[in-house]
């Protein structure tokens, strides 16, 4: 058992939020991924970014951090996510984020829907 540290990024288009789905599970959760040992929170955003889509991004303040506990296909999980304010880098978003992974989409929210998709953690809502 251990505490996955977990950088993610809020970027919002036309006052949609970009957020990344489980394909075969259909939850959701920010784009991002694990902050390695040795690594910036920030610098573990930009580099999942530009791993699950190819595109640069550049990463702003952090906004807030939050904490969960959850289970997951029956392993009990405990993570601390850092969520940041990005924006691409040099230009604008483009309307279909592309995945360069099978198991994950991209798809832009609007602000009022958050509250009917899958979001996980839950708590990401409060910031």
């Amino acid at each position: 058992d251990h505490i996955e540290w977990i950088a993610r990024g809020i970027a919002v288009r036309d006052g949609r939020v970009l957020l990344c789905r489980n394909v075969k599970g259909e939850y959701t959760y920010l784009p991002g991924g694990h902050v390695d040992f040795g690594e910036l929170a920030a610098e573990a955003l930009r580099r999942e970014f530009q791993e699950e889509t190819g595109l640069d991004v550049r990463v702003g303040a952090g906004v807030c951090c939050i904490e969960a506990r959850f289970e997951q296909v029956g392993k009990r999980r405990h993570e601390v996510s850092v969520l940041f304010h990005v924006e691409r880098e040099g230009t604008e978003w483009p309307p279909e984020v592309p995945s360069r992974e099978s198991k994950i989409a991209f798809d832009w929210v609007t602000q009022d829907r958050l509250d009917h998709v899958d979001l996980r953690p839950p708590a990401v809502l409060a910031c």
